[in-house]
């Protein structure tokens, strides 16, 4: 191959179908009306970004209290009121919630995981007084009242904090919902990376790609670049990455030439004019 066999390279066509990671908070929210879960399983309260919280709290109370009137469980306090305010007995509520949501929204339900969940509901209420509201208790039996009658109570559980226990440093903000996510990276560390040379671009026509740590990223705009995971279309970006290189090795090549011919020209004409 010639140093004219090369031809100029255009913008890369035909982009990959990037999706974006889908974090486990994502995959967590409640389908609105429905009381059911997508699949994918728990997702921490410190992981979900601040809306998210906000929406699950107010499912998982309207689902206690569902499950507060359905299993009597103001009944010798079997659930104490104040479970809301404390944090072990949200984490247990919401795992239980999930389990059920996972075992009745399957596509085929089982009687046996549902008799496993029910135990489990026993052990979660037995907790809850002894364990966890071992000093809330009133000493004495309360009439069966429903929680969904309870304005008081109702606001009582949904100004409560979803977060207590949480240490706010572990809570993200809503703008930093994506960073940190498998399969992605903050501009500004990307950034920081080209400034330093551990990452180049394919092209200073085509920013939009960088070779990083062996892998290609993509520009997927808000902040964020996405990792190429289409094999091959990786590959090719990698034939276009070294078609550039030889392209331009070609150009260098040229220009070296025609500058040393150009001397010996200019040498020839001087001696010529002597």
């Amino acid at each position: 191959m010639t140093d004219t066999d090369y031809q100029p390279i255009g913008r890369i066509k035909g982009h990959p179908r990037v999706r974006r990671p889908k974090l486990p908070r994502t995959r967590t929210q409640l389908s609105a009306g429905r009381g059911k879960i997508a699949a994918g399983g728990l997702v921490e309260w410190h992981d979900m970004s601040p809306s998210e919280r906000a929406a699950n709290w107010a499912k998982l109370c309207n689902w206690v209290t569902w499950l507060y009137d359905r299993y009597e469980l103001s009944v010798e306090s079997r659930l104490p009121d104040c479970w809301a305010e404390h944090p072990g007995m949200i984490e247990e509520l919401w795992a239980l919630m999930v389990w059920r949501f996972e075992i009745y929204g399957s596509e085929l339900p089982a009687g046996q995981a549902a008799r496993y969940w029910h135990t489990e509901l026993r052990v979660v209420t037995a907790n809850a007084a002894s364990y966890y509201a071992s000093n809330c208790r009133t000493g004495h039996r309360k009439e069966y009242a429903k929680a969904a009658d309870d304005q008081d109570l109702q606001k009582r559980w949904n100004e409560a904090d979803p977060t207590l226990g949480i240490p706010k440093e572990m809570l993200p903000t809503e703008n930093a919902a994506l960073a940190g996510a498998p399969g992605t990276m903050a501009a500004e560390a990307m950034r920081a990376a080209l400034a330093s040379g551990a990452a180049s671009v394919l092209s200073p026509a085509i920013p939009e790609y960088v070779r990083h740590e062996g892998a290609w990223w993509l520009d997927a705009g808000e902040d964020t670049w996405v990792l190429v995971t289409d094999a091959a279309f990786a590959e090719k970006l990698d034939a276009s990455a070294a078609a550039m290189e030889a392209a331009t090795a070609a150009t260098q090549r040229r220009r070296a030439a025609k500058g040393l011919f150009g001397d010996a020209r200019a040498d020839h004409d001087r001696d010529a004019r002597n």
